[in-house]
């Protein structure tokens, strides 16, 4: 998935943590977040909705934290941010100008696996 967005994505990044459900809010779902410097973390979610989920987390969660990412290191701000609406607005903004890329690539390892 990484490569098929190239450097820009990765550059900084340290690691994707794939996390257990911490005790959050009721009233909201969180599926991931991204923690500086270049931590993104993403949550399990219930099995019963596997692989629509995983589709999910793959091409929209794991997409609009590598925006946040991205722009958190353009501005080099490599401690905690608090986010505002710009910040989700940019990170959804990556997520869907990179996701027919990342699917495509997808699409032709399947091919060739």
């Amino acid at each position: 998935m990484l490569d098929a967005i190239g450097p820009e994505a990765w550059y900084g990044l340290r690691v994707v943590e794939l996390r257990q459900t911490e005790d959050f809010d009721r009233r909201s779902i969180v599926y991931g977040r991204t923690r500086t410097p270049g931590e993104i973390l993403l949550y399990e979610q219930p099995e019963n909705e596997a692989s629509e989920l995983q589709n999910f987390m793959r091409f929209d969660v794991l997409l609009h934290e590598l925006g946040h990412h991205v722009l958190q290191h353009r501005a080099r701000k490599f401690y905690s941010v608090r986010r505002t609406s710009e910040h989700e607005r940019f990170a959804e903004m990556f997520a869907r100008r990179w996701k027919p890329t990342v699917r495509a690539a997808f699409s032709r390892s399947a091919l060739t696996e």
